[in-house]
């Protein structure tokens, strides 16, 4: 019998909208930015045209860092786990802000926020279904 992806995707997206209320410990609602979909005139420049918002609701784990001894080396990782199912595929280019929804979060007060950087996301897609992703805050 063949998985039902989509049901699984869903299940993914209600577990983590169940643990991310402000008042638990790591899950809580945030907002990713994604910059405007306009080519920018020289290509260190921003995208050309207002960026978009979206909320989507994550889980925070923080991973101390060892070399290849197993020694800790006093850095930490922090990753975001985002639902699959949340309408939006988070990139490398977007930018996120943690415990803020949209309720509080539009080009007025954008610049007042404190963004986090997207290192780097991975995705578990099986059967080309997003169920979710994972992102390297820098």
């Amino acid at each position: 019998m063949a998985e039902d992806w989509n049901a699984i995707a869903a299940e993914v997206d209600a577990a983590l909208r169940s643990v991310a209320d402000v008042g638990q410990l790591s899950g809580f609602p945030a907002t990713l930015r994604k910059g405007g979909a306009g080519a920018p005139s020289n290509p260190w420049d921003p995208p050309a045209g207002a960026p978009t918002y979206h909320t989507v609701y994550v889980v925070l784990d923080e991973q101390e860092l060892k070399d290849i001894n197993g020694t800790l080396i006093g850095q930490t990782a922090r990753k975001v786990l985002v639902s699959g199912a949340a309408g939006v595929a988070p990139s490398d280019d977007d930018q996120v802000v943690l415990g803020q929804d949209l309720t509080y979060v539009d080009e007025a007060t954008d610049s007042a926020l404190a963004w986090e950087e997207i290192m780097s996301v991975l995705h578990l897609a099986p059967a080309g279904v997003a169920v979710l992703y994972e992102l390297t805050l820098g």
